[in-house]
């Protein structure tokens, strides 16, 4: 599959995923984008959702690790290449109640970018609580696993479809488990089967 459509793809199954869980949310993609295009998304996003909370999703597969400051990549104005854009000014944006997952290599980074802010900025002053929820599919010494039998983004496979990763990941590991569920979809159809044939359908 070429890069540009498989981009496209895994947007829009990473949307259709989440509109399972909340199908009365709005959803806006962003594929590789600039900052700008972060910043007016962020401050979009904020205006409508008003006081309810904001998922941002940052998907860092193909993309530089996060830099030590914690900063994560987007394209240059130009499209040309990837820069590092502070986890300062994406928390500023979004504001609170927020929750940030990210599915990239060394995520456990932009954790300890946050924390920090937060202790800052906590620091300064007393009532600046912050009402938000960091999910990291790593920790900052860790990469992202790499297997043929699993997704790419595996992290996100959990948060977004946690039942079919759950039986992909015990099927992949227990034959016996494997000939378990053949045999209960075995009987459930044909229960089904039955009572079609009962009501006479």
């Amino acid at each position: 599959m070429a890069p540009p459509k498989a981009l496209e793809n895994i947007g829009e199954t990473l949307h259709s995923q989440y509109e399972r869980w909340q199908p009365k949310a709005r959803y806006k993609l962003q594929l590789d984008p600039t900052v700008e295009e972060v910043k007016k998304l962020c401050n979009t996003c904020r205006k409508y959702a008003r006081s309810e909370r904001v998922l941002f999703h940052y998907n860092g597969h193909g993309v530089p690790k996060p830099t030590a400051n914690g900063e994560i990549w987007v394209f240059n104005k130009s499209y040309t290449q990837y820069i590092p854009f502070p986890i300062t000014d994406l928390d500023s944006w979004l504001k609170t109640p927020s929750i940030y997952v990210f599915d990239c290599s060394a995520a456990g980074i932009i954790v300890k970018a946050f924390l920090e802010r937060l202790d800052w900025s906590s620091s300064s002053s007393a009532s600046s609580q912050k009402d938000c929820f960091l999910l990291a599919a790593c920790e900052a010494h860790q990469t992202l696993p790499q297997s043929a039998e699993l997704p790419a983004d595996v992290f996100t496979a959990c948060l977004t479809t946690p039942i079919k990763m759950a039986l992909h990941w015990f099927c992949k590991r227990s034959v016996l488990l494997v000939l378990w569920i053949i045999l209960l979809l075995t009987r459930f159809l044909e229960g089904k089967m039955i009572v079609k044939l009962f009501l006479g359908s």
